[in-house]
């Protein structure tokens, strides 16, 4: 099973995503937020947003942070992250090291222009590739900066 949470947003690029790939449900961060119980760990966790600035959405942060700093993750199996953008900057990494800091990490980090690239998107979540999302200090500089 695929769980995908993604920002109100990017909504359109999870569904597309979703659509490609088999029993996926979707979740948008606000709700889970709302109500940290809506949201069960899935054997396959996505997280789908838009960069804000040259970082990510509070929404995304506080998720990482609250929802699965408190949640079991032993059975999840493979994570993934999509920034639906041309160039994500920070965002990325900003995710892989919130996460890191949780216990768990996408094993794929892509950026997404635009729907159409949901099927190859979706090749690569199933087949399991690995995918890390470049490093620098600049990320850590900003992370800081950002209070993240």
């Amino acid at each position: 099973m695929f769980g995908i949470v993604c920002t109100s947003d990017c909504l359109s690029h999870a569904r597309a995503i979703a659509d490609c790939l088999e029993d996926c449900a979707i979740l948008d961060f606000d709700t889970v937020l709302a109500d940290s119980s809506a949201f069960e760990v899935p054997g396959n966790l996505g997280i789908v947003f838009s960069r804000e600035d040259k970082g990510i959405p509070a929404a995304v942060a506080s998720f990482i942070k609250d929802v699965l700093g408190n949640a079991d993750l032993q059975d999840m199996k493979y994570m993934f992250s999509v920034c639906v953008c041309d160039k994500p900057y920070h965002a990325l990494r900003i995710v892989e090291m919130l996460c890191a800091k949780q216990g768990c990490a996408p094993s794929l980090s892509i950026a997404m222009k635009d729907a159409s690239e949901a099927p190859a998107i979706a090749k690569k979540i199933e087949s399991g590739d690995i995918v890390l999302a470049g490093s620098g200090i600049g990320t850590v500089i900003y992370m800081k900066r950002h209070k993240l």
